[in-house]
C-alpha cells in the first residue's frame, strides 16, 4: 500500500492558478469582451429603431385624431363601453 504526502508543491499549484487566469483573462480579452460590444451596440441600434418607429406612430395616431376627432371620440366611447361591458361579466 502507498502512502502519499499530505504536503502539496504549492510552487506547482501557484503556477497552474497563475497559468489559469491568464488564460482567463486572454480570453476574456479576445472573445467575450468583443461579443459583448456587438451585443451592446445591436441592443442600442435596436432600441432607437423602437424609438424612432413609436414616436412616428405617435405622431401618425395625434394627426388621426386632429383630422378625425368626432370618430376619435365615438371609437373611445365604444371601447369604453366594451371594457365596462367585459368588466360586468
Amino acid at each position: 500500500m502507498r502512502r502519499y504526502s499530505a504536503s502539496l508543491d504549492t510552487g506547482s499549484v501557484e503556477e497552474r492558478i497563475a497559468d489559469l487566469r491568464r488564460k482567463v483573462d486572454e480570453l476574456m480579452h479576445e472573445q467575450v469582451n468583443p461579443a459583448l460590444s456587438r451585443v451592446g451596440s445591436r441592443a442600442s441600434s435596436l432600441a432607437h429603431q423602437v424609438s424612432d418607429t413609436t414616436r412616428r406612430e405617435a405622431d401618425h395616431a395625434i394627426d388621426l385624431v386632429r383630422e378625425r376627432p368626432l370618430v376619435t371620440i365615438a371609437v373611445a366611447v365604444g371601447v369604453g363601453l366594451l371594457i365596462a361591458r367585459l368588466l360586468r361579466r
